[in-house]
């Protein structure tokens, strides 16, 4: 079992960036984007994403398919805001048509091979958290977990590409969720973080995902470890510094500093406060 210093060890300490990868793969979803324009986006989906296992979408005027121009670099991204549709589109391209357990718990899917990335996204309530508890509107929190979703991934697909690293750890998942908390709102709320974790009792219980077959006592030294890392980003995230910061570069300090660092603030110009 995975002792707590191994658990918390910056796996970004000593790694170098690397090239931009090949993005020639984006030629053929030009060609998707282009059908989906003129046949609809089912059509185009059907056809050329998954002609074996097509889907009856219910909503497929609300189906979207765009080349979304991120911090990350250039990425297509499918938007499937109903939930039936999304599972149903997720289930056909990814697994061949046999749908995987706790799929009504996933909002999305990244999919990448030797000669295609992309990602399929939806509007369900981000982490499993309905608006209520976070004091905004349905419709508001729709499009806003669409957007955290998107910038989570793309944090994820950044260390991918520039580090070689995309895990399922609490670094990495503190590093997605601040992005993508900054891109949704605005801003980053250290609360909303911990509500989607389960540390804020409520509906949200990420935590589990990332810390199940640990024992209790290093969950709850992880979990305090995370309170404090989410206060810093919080306090980091309003200084005028910060502001300066593009989201890459705000990755690139979250992944020298890594988990501990970032707890104790080590944030450029927010040192331990």
């Amino acid at each position: 079992m995975m002792e707590y210093d191994e658990y918390v060890r910056n796996r970004y300490e000593g790694c170098e960036e690397q090239p931009e990868p090949d993005m020639s793969f984006l030629e053929t979803w030009e060609g998707i984007i282009d059908y989906a324009n003129e046949a609809g986006a089912e059509t185009a989906l059907n056809e050329l994403v998954c002609p074996k296992h097509p889907v009856s979408f219910d909503h497929p005027e609300k189906v979207k398919i765009e080349i979304y121009d991120s911090f990350a670099g250039k990425l297509p991204v499918i938007y499937v805001p109903d939930a039936p549709d999304f599972e149903q589109l997720v289930t056909n391209v990814a697994h061949k048509g046999v749908r995987p357990d706790n799929l009504s718990e996933t909002g999305a899917t990244f999919l990448a091979g030797k000669t295609t990335r992309f990602m399929i996204l939806s509007s369900k309530p981000y982490s499993n958290v309905p608006a209520a508890e976070l004091g905004v509107g349905e419709d508001d929190w729709q499009e806003r977990s669409l957007l955290l979703r998107r910038g989570h991934e793309c944090t994820h697909y950044f260390t991918k590409q520039r580090y070689g690293i995309a895990e399922n750890l609490l670094h990495d998942e503190l590093m997605a969720d601040f992005i993508g908390i900054y891109e949704a709102f605005g801003y980053y709320r250290a609360e909303y973080f911990l509500r989607f974790m389960g540390i804020i009792k409520g509906s949200g219980n990420r935590m589990v995902y990332y810390t199940g077959d640990l024992q209790d006592d290093m969950k709850s030294r992880l979990s305090e470890l995370l309170k404090k890392a989410a206060a810093q980003l919080e306090a980091w995230s309003e200084e005028e510094p910060f502001r300066l910061l593009a989201k890459e570069d705000m990755i690139r300090i979250m992944c020298r500093a890594g988990l501990v660092g970032i707890s104790e603030g080590r944030l450029g110009g927010n040192q331990g406060r």
